[in-house]
């Protein structure tokens, strides 16, 4: 008898370790309606101009899209490559390549024409069209500075 009993106390404790093992939640995984675009780099070099961009600036974009409500929700850190600089726009544009330029979907309204700076915040619901081309990845950030008016920092979504 006490063989069986030591038998159920070790099955029982190792039921019970299993249990809180595959229970775990695991708070990496977006839910399935959420699509993350994240650490997308912002750089001069991914600029299509007919003049290059050269510049020492950079950022990131990490992006949520959610497919129930079609909102893009995002948060942008940027600096310019020349601290007198202005940033004078930021914008979604698309549909294109990385190998291409559109015209602006979606205007971010700034706080600031500072030269670097971190900005959350949300777009419209999106149309149908709107979403096909963002999660084919036709949609780029881009950043417009006063030396480079046509755009000094850009990120693709893809």
């Amino acid at each position: 008898m006490k063989k069986f009993k030591k038998n159920w106390l070790l099955a029982s404790m190792l039921l019970c370790l299993m249990f809180v093992f595959c229970s775990c939640d695991d708070d990496d995984e977006m839910p399935s309606n959420e699509i993350g675009f994240n650490d997308i780099t912002l750089t001069g070099a991914a600029e299509v101009q007919t003049n290059p961009v050269v510049t020492d600036g950079e950022g990131v974009l990490d992006a949520i899209y959610n497919k129930d409500t079609n909102v893009l929700t995002y948060t942008v850190t940027w600096e310019l490559g020349k601290p007198d600089d202005k940033t004078t726009g930021m914008h979604f544009h698309g549909p294109a390549t990385r190998t291409e330029s559109a015209g602006v979907i979606i205007p971010i309204m700034l706080n600031s024409d500072a030269p670097m700076g971190n900005i959350t915040g949300q777009t419209r619901a999106l149309t149908q069209a709107e979403e096909e081309q963002l999660l084919s990845g036709l949609w780029y950030l881009n950043i417009h500075s006063t030396t480079y008016p046509q755009g000094e920092l850009r990120g693709q979504l893809d």
